[in-house]
């Protein structure tokens, strides 16, 4: 009898455990399933940013073809990148001749043949509208697998374009090496409103690339007032003070598909940790239910939209207390719990960008400075000014601050040479330039030099 009522109990625990697994997996099924108020998604609406990659792409600017610059630059770039041919000597900005010299006689010989074979891509890029918005054809509702192959031949055009700009200075034609250097400007700017980390980081290593090739030629040539006038309208307005912060509520828009929405969140995973065949795609899928039963999924989505929220907030600051505030969060996050998987997968991408970020800054304000100070030179008999107070209003619209501290940017002369240097992201002064030692600027400052 005792056995009896044993095998009766058992079963009737049996029937119990197995009717609450039974509503468990409904309670689960019926959450996983049913429309529910999210909270995240609210609160990035009413910072006025998108939510999904489908809404990123509506909110990315929409431009009319006939007003398209970046349709110039489309044809152009084929043309560039269909030709046979690399670009040899000249596809890294650390191949630049010392301040003051000019390109060596062998280099001069490649860059004009490499020239010669792209002349047709030149032209088409030189004749692309000097003013007007971008959009190249990307389709930012693809996710996470949004194809960007503009982005390789952007640089490789500016590459092309700021070295013809050195050679023409070389040669001593200023008029030639302006005209370079502006085209080779806008191809770069064309990227700034384009709502991605990846656009971003290629516009500033544009602008990297660029903007050393310009102090060499300042060093090599006498420009008039009407060139540097055209550089300094060029160049100021790179420094694009919303094209961060846009580039994050982009990310943002795209990882937020990826947490709410199954579709994206396989195809992030079989990009990140190139999962296939039907056993990865099933293990995937069991591991992101599980993940969303559990109440993890939540957890790492409230993780990752906190830390992107705080970023966000630091990059709609001005400077100097951007640059103040990115660090404080870098200094204050902790690495995500290692169950947040789409966390720790899409985070690391976007570190250090605010340093990127303010380096471009930096750069593109002492490369204004610099062409204030070479046309108040042009105005005042080859003299330079005492400080940098006596470019404003006639050489420059205002004197500009070093973005990491607010401070006025520093500026030294050396008999006719000068540099004007930012403190870089240590905030120590390092004096922008060895002047004893062939000109070597200081690697922890943000410095453009002119020997004469």
């Amino acid at each position: 009898m005792n056995a009896w009522y044993d095998a009766l109990r058992r079963r009737r625990l049996a029937a119990l455990g197995a009717g609450v697994l039974v509503l468990l997996g409904a309670a689960a099924l019926w959450g996983l399933l049913t429309p529910h108020r999210d909270l995240f998604v609210e609160a990035i609406h009413k910072r006025g940013y998108p939510a999904s990659a489908a809404e990123l792409d509506a909110w990315y600017l929409s431009v009319p073809p006939a007003e398209n610059v970046a349709l110039f630059y489309t044809n152009a770039l084929e043309s560039l990148t269909n030709s046979e041919g690399p670009i040899t000597n000249f596809n890294s900005k650390s191949c630049l001749p010392p301040i003051g010299q000019g390109l060596s006689a062998e280099d001069m010989t490649e860059l004009k043949a490499l020239l010669a074979e792209k002349q047709a891509a030149l032209q088409l890029l030189y004749a692309a509208p000097v003013s007007g918005r971008s959009r190249y054809p990307i389709h930012l509702g693809d996710g996470p697998m949004t194809l960007l192959p503009h982005l390789a031949k952007l640089k490789k055009a500016v590459l092309l374009l700021s070295a013809e700009g050195l050679m023409h200075a070389t040669e001593g034609d200023a008029e030639q090496a302006t005209r370079a250097f502006l085209a080779a400007g806008r191809v770069a700017e064309s990227l700034s409103e384009e709502p991605l980390v990846i656009s971003q980081l290629v516009r500033y290593a544009g602008w990297a690339i660029l903007l050393p090739r310009l102090e060499r030629a300042l060093s090599l040539t006498r420009f008039t007032d009407a060139q540097l006038a055209a550089l300094q309208q060029v160049i100021e307005p790179a420094e694009r003070p919303r094209a961060a912060a846009r580039a994050w509520a982009g990310e943002q828009a795209i990882h937020m598909s990826v947490f709410n929405e199954r579709k994206m969140r396989q195809l992030a995973f079989r990009e990140l940790q190139g999962t296939h065949g039907q056993a990865g795609g099933l293990l995937m899928e069991g591991s992101m239910i599980l993940l969303q039963v559990t109440g993890l999924m939540e957890k790492d989505k409230a993780y990752f939209c906190d830390q992107v929220g705080r970023n966000l907030a630091a990059l709609e600051l001005p400077y100097p207390a951007r640059f103040a505030a990115c660090q404080q969060v870098a200094a204050n996050t902790n690495a995500p719990n290692r169950l947040f998987v789409l966390s720790r997968m899409l985070l690391p991408a976007l570190g250090r960008f605010h340093i990127r970020e303010a380096d471009h800054v930096a750069l593109v304000r002492v490369t204004t400075m610099a062409l204030a100070v070479e046309r108040f030179r042009l105005g005042h008999t080859n003299a330079l000014p005492d400080s940098l107070e006596q470019l404003a209003p006639a050489c420059c619209r205002a004197v500009l601050t070093d973005p990491y501290n607010g401070k006025p940017l520093r500026y030294k002369t050396h008999s006719a040479s000068f540099v004007v240097y930012s403190v870089g992201s240590d905030g120590h002064d390092d004096g922008g330039v060895v002047w004893d030692s062939n000109y070597v600027k200081v690697p922890q400052d943000v410095a453009f030099v002119v020997k004469h």
